[in-house]
């Protein structure tokens, strides 16, 4: 899927693509990556994804791990951005917007029964303080909400899901 992202030095959106990962690709914490896509990539009912720039797609700029939970429950098991697009000099922008998107709208076309149109993903942080942090970033900048108080789980339902679909995947 053919995506923007925001290139930060020139401010410019530049053409990404959203497709499924290999394994031989994926990356890994000896990357410098948070988390084990290689080794996560083979979870029971998953599906890998990629996003890369048009302009240097031999460089991954996000990930994503996709299952469906018990064949019915979308669910968004890992998902982050690469190394080079954290914190203040980051050279992409709207890199995990476009795999949470991506995410909700893959839980469109996979869920089934009451969970079509619900994204499930949870926030596990060592750091008490950095998960209350991080789970109040996807509330505000991905319209997820807590599933139950005292809980890691958040769901991001239909309005929102359509609006994340509509701000970063839809955009010209």
């Amino acid at each position: 899927m053919k995506v923007k992202i925001l290139k930060v030095s020139t401010k410019e959106l530049a053409g990404a693509i959203i497709r499924n990962g290999k394994l031989p690709e994926m990356p890994s914490i000896q990357e410098n990556w948070r988390f084990n896509f290689n080794k996560h990539i083979k979870l029971p009912n998953s599906s890998a994804y990629v996003l890369i720039a048009e302009e240097s797609p031999q460089i991954i700029e996000g990930c994503l791990i996709f299952q469906l939970n018990e064949k019915s429950i979308p669910y968004m098991a890992y998902v982050e951005i690469a190394p080079r697009n954290k914190g203040n000099k980051k050279f992409y922008d709207y890199v995990g917007g476009c795999l949470i998107a991506y995410a909700f709208k893959l839980g469109l076309i996979r869920g089934k029964g009451l969970y079509k149109g619900m994204l499930f993903f949870d926030v596990q942080e060592s750091n008490a303080e950095d998960q209350i942090k991080l789970m109040g970033m996807y509330s505000q900048k991905y319209n997820a909400k807590l599933l139950e108080k005292g809980k890691t789980t958040m769901v991001i339902t239909d309005s929102g899901g359509d609006d994340l679909i509509n701000r970063y995947l839809n955009r010209k």
